[in-house]
């Protein structure tokens, strides 16, 4: 099994490679890109451009398969013999390339020259001559042999697919991967800190709790100083005084819980009598209000003289 500083260096070297070869295919694709764009269909950095050799007209100076570096020309530049040049060509069947050959022949002009080239291997000049508009680079005489066949590879949509997106997709998954493993990782050491942390004071809680019981002197409390903390206490004591705080604990409540209840049953029934007395003020000022009317109406009517004595003045007339 990999200790951890062998999984770091292994993890480092992979993540090294991983970049690399992300670099490189985004670099693949930056010039195939700007290939698509360019008016002569070759790619250029700073003002210069890698070719593949198809044939091998220009042996032993390079071969088929070989990577050339050439540098890009104006269109008004003068050139002599012996110079290497690239320049568009078409072939029998109208396809178009870039065809890298040697000056042979310069034919003066009054306003521009005409070139004759011809590849070192081959037997015959180039049938079409050229102007400088049409010489896009000249050979800088820096090649690496057999890569073209790569470039050429790459420079496909097979190899555009198999080199460039596939790999880089690979390898942005992983890197997302990798992120979100040690984006766990880093959460898990966190929580594992935060318990252990935790723990410790839960630990320091009972040794002082255990101190001070150990203290305590007639039942008073005594303060101790801060306890050893390479002193250990046995596991049944710490429980014990750990029970004993939690009951403690539960009774402090259970006390205020009583009293917040009878609080509130008190309150109850001062607001229950407070209303009774309401109500009952209610009906004595209704009751005193009705009397008052009925007094009232009975002073405003006096009392007639009774019928019996009106018949007896009547038979005495």
């Amino acid at each position: 099994m990999k200790n951890p500083k062998e999984k770091n260096l292994v993890s480092t070297i992979a993540n090294i490679i991983s970049t690399i070869v992300l670099m490189f295919s985004i670099g693949i694709c930056v010039l195939v890109i700007i290939s698509m764009k360019s008016s002569s269909g070759v790619a250029q950095l700073f003002g210069y451009s890698i070719l593949s050799v198809q044939s091998d007209s220009m042996e032993p100076v390079f071969s088929k398969s070989d990577l050339i570096v050439i540098h890009r020309t104006k269109p008004f530049d003068r050139f002599e013999v012996g110079d290497i040049v690239s320049f568009v060509s078409y072939d029998s069947a109208g396809t178009r390339f870039v065809n890298t050959h040697r000056i042979v022949q310069v034919s003066k002009g009054e306003t521009r020259d005409r070139y004759t080239t011809k590849g070192d291997n081959a037997i015959a000049k180039d049938r079409k001559t050229l102007y400088s508009n049409s010489i896009i680079g000249e050979y800088t005489g820096k090649k690496v042999a057999g890569l073209g066949k790569y470039v050429d590879f790459v420079n496909s949509p097979t190899g555009v697919l198999l080199c460039v997106v596939i790999p880089s997709a690979i390898i942005i998954i992983a890197q997302v991967v990798n992120y979100s493993t040690s984006a766990a990782k880093r959460k898990r050491q966190m929580l594992l800190a935060a318990e252990e942390r935790a723990r410790q004071e839960r630990i320091q809680l009972v040794n002082d709790v255990v101190a001070a019981q150990r203290g305590a002197a007639g039942g008073t409390y005594v303060q101790t100083p801060a306890v050893d903390p390479d002193v250990q206490f046995d596991e049944p004591e710490k429980q014990r005084v750990i029970q004993e705080f939690l009951q403690k604990q539960a009774q402090e409540e259970a006390k205020k819980q009583a009293i917040i209840e009878e609080y509130l049953y008190k309150q109850k029934q001062a607001e229950q009598a407070a209303k009774e007395e309401a109500e009952a003020a209610k009906i004595k000022a209704i009751i005193s209000e009705f009397l008052a009317q009925q007094h009232q109406t009975e002073d405003s009517n006096p009392a007639s003289p009774p019928a019996d004595a009106s018949a007896q003045e009547d038979e005495q007339a």
